[in-house]
């Protein structure tokens, strides 16, 4: 997932690929979220510093790509398999 892919880009791929606008725009909220999550987890790692205490801690965004992951999932728009690129 190098380059980030965006959220009119993916409605706009679905969409001419035949999926409904609706389910086309879910995808793309879940697609985004899980770009971002995966390139903040890239650049600041798993394990974070709390801002205020500084005590290591879980990257909040874990759970941002794990929820987005479910959602896809959960979606199966198979259309939107061609929006995935392997580094």
């Amino acid at each position: 997932m190098g380059e980030v892919i965006g959220h009119a880009a993916v409605v706009a791929h679905l969409t001419a690929a035949g999926v409904r606008l609706d389910v086309a725009t879910m995808y793309a909220d879940a697609f985004t979220d899980y770009q971002e999550a995966v390139a903040n987890i890239r650049e600041h790692g798993a394990i974070v510093a709390h801002p205020r205490t500084h005590n290591p801690m879980p990257n909040p965004y874990l759970d941002v790509r794990d929820r987005a992951r479910a959602t896809l999932q959960k979606l199966n728009v198979r259309q939107g398999a061609a929006l995935w690129r392997a580094e």
